[in-house]
């Protein structure tokens, strides 16, 4: 109990900067950066949190978040990380298809061969990209995110309907 009122204690009371803060596209919910590798999903209903989130790579190496954005239109948060080469997509739709973090294989119509990491609300897909990226920014029609590389060597764009890396510009 100590703990989850500490938490809501770190969402309400401290100051707020762009990229620490997004609201789902209907509203119904708050993601914020409470520390530089946590995120907590928070109810704008009753303030109840929802979810919570501890930053990891896919390979369990620590990491942190860059920022947290809404997707108004694919209805997730997109979250960067820091030291790792990958962006979660988090849904804040109640009827989200499952996330298969693995091999799925099958033939067969309707069938298929593997468990689900997460599904429905708050279900993250890892999305693994060849650099890692900061200074997020959209198009306005959010069908693109681009970014700056770690090196500062490059501007990448990533579009997000294919979520893959698709233009690379060079910077002085």
């Amino acid at each position: 109990m100590k703990r989850l009122i500490l938490l809501l204690l770190l969402v309400v009371a401290r100051p707020v900067l762009a990229g620490q803060v997004a609201l789902s596209a209907d509203g119904s919910w708050r993601a914020e950066l409470v520390a530089p590798d946590r995120l907590v999903i928070v109810s704008t209903a009753d303030g109840s949190i929802g979810a919570t989130f501890q930053a990891r790579a896919r390979d369990g190496s620590p990491a942190g978040f860059e920022g947290v954005y809404t997707d108004p239109k694919r209805r997730h948060f997109v979250v960067p990380l820091v030291g790792a080469p990958e962006y979660w997509l988090i849904a804040t739709d109640p009827d989200a298809p499952p996330v298969y973090e693995g091999f799925v294989h099958s033939r067969e119509a309707g069938m298929i061969e593997a468990l689900p990491s997460s599904e429905g609300l708050f279900s993250r897909r890892r999305v693994l990209i060849e650099h890692e990226l900061r200074q997020i920014e959209f198009t306005p029609d959010y069908l693109n995110m681009s970014g700056i590389t770690a090196d500062g060597r490059l501007r990448v764009t990533v579009n997000l309907y294919v979520n893959r890396e698709v233009a690379w510009q060079p910077l002085g």
